[in-house]
């Protein structure tokens, strides 16, 4: 084997090999993901908020992640997330009320056509397909939805609308964005 620091040659004769063993995610990742609402990635592992603004967040308010449930990594990278996570709690629990996010999803139920585009596309499961009045129609559980506008964005008869945006102000932040 050649080392290329010392560019030389090195012979290892070494009395025990130790392999580290795979890491996999448990099993029940599915099953908790679904009740909790959180998402998963393409390994099964659970997804953070946001990977540098929100490392220890998920994207459902209130639910924190740290060491192997993220993924894997040392015990010290463990150890520091877990006390992340713990002075995340302790900023929601310390207060005496918790306001939920005011900018979400409505939906303009005249002009819905229950098509489910915007169920299938939200993480956070906020949007589902009900029948009112005989006609299917999408509903937005408030306390699911975290304005992220996936929705809005998907929603072929623009029945979804962010609260305290117009249709015409995200078109305008759209073009600003791609300018």
């Amino acid at each position: 084997m050649k080392d290329p620091i010392l560019n030389r040659h090195l012979v290892i004769n070494p009395d025990l090999v130790v392999l580290s063993p795979a890491m996999v995610p448990r099993t029940d990742a599915p099953q908790i993901s679904q009740m909790l609402k959180v998402p998963l990635n393409e390994n099964k592992f659970f997804l953070e908020a946001h990977v540098k603004l929100r490392p220890v967040d998920f994207a459902t308010e209130g639910v924190f992640l740290a060491g192997l449930a993220h993924s894997p990594k040392t015990i010290d990278e463990s150890i520091s997330q877990a006390k992340a996570a713990a002075a995340r709690a302790c900023t929601i629990i310390s207060k005496d009320k918790y306001e939920a996010e005011a900018i979400i999803a409505s939906v303009n139920e005249d002009i819905c056509s229950g098509c489910g585009v915007c169920e299938s596309v939200c993480a956070y499961g906020a949007p589902e397909i009900v029948l009112k009045e005989g006609k299917r129609i999408s509903q937005v559980n408030e306390a699911l939805c975290k304005g992220c506008g996936s929705c809005v964005s998907s929603c072929p008869s623009g029945a979804m609308q962010q609260l305290g945006f117009k249709s015409q102000q995200l078109f305008a932040m759209t073009d600003a964005a791609l300018k």
